[in-house]
């Protein structure tokens, strides 16, 4: 099965928000965990109000920009899993590139459900994203790159093979 790309999502910059005033621009302590381990804090909210926020505990997001702005502004991200292959440039020569990042993510605020529990955002390269994938998702992307890798071992096996031909190692 082939997990077609899905186009990224649009998401609310500080372009598209109204200006906020410089009262709610001031420095808010960022999250500290409470003695139960869970990271907590208040954000004021642009349209008024603040919400108390935890963090679930996987989220390794600092929220240095989160404590004031629109309550959907609010996502909580995992770690990255992430691997760099050296990639040629012709600008730049060799440059280490990252390929298949995966990190656990959740829109709280969203208002599309699916963004509403924990997904997988998975980069397969740079620029290039899988949003929201679900668990069965995920390991059919999984199991496809899987699938993929054993190929490369038969490309490996053939290339031994054709340099010893050659007189090559």
């Amino acid at each position: 099965m082939t997990v077609p790309l899905r186009p990224a999502a649009l998401s609310l910059s500080a372009a598209t928000v109204p200006s906020q005033p410089a009262a709610v621009r001031s420095a808010s302590p960022p999250p500290t965990a409470a003695s139960s381990g869970v990271r907590t804090w208040v954000r004021r909210l642009w349209r008024g109000g603040q919400v108390t926020e935890s963090c679930p505990s996987w989220c390794a997001s600092a929220h240095a920009n989160d404590e004031n702005g629109a309550l959907d502004d609010l996502v909580h991200v995992s770690s990255e899993a992430v691997m760099h292959l050296p990639v040629w440039d012709a600008e730049h020569g060799t440059l280490a590139m990252p390929v298949l990042s995966a990190r656990i993510s959740v829109h709280p605020y969203s208002e599309t459900s699916t963004w509403r529990i924990p997904h997988v955002t998975l980069e397969p390269w740079q620029d290039e994203v899988m949003e929201c994938l679900d668990p069965a998702e995920f390991a059919a992307v999984i199991a496809q790159v899987r699938a993929h890798c054993d190929r490369l071992d038969g490309v490996l096996a053939r290339l031994v093979a054709a340099r010893a031909e050659c007189g090559g190692s």
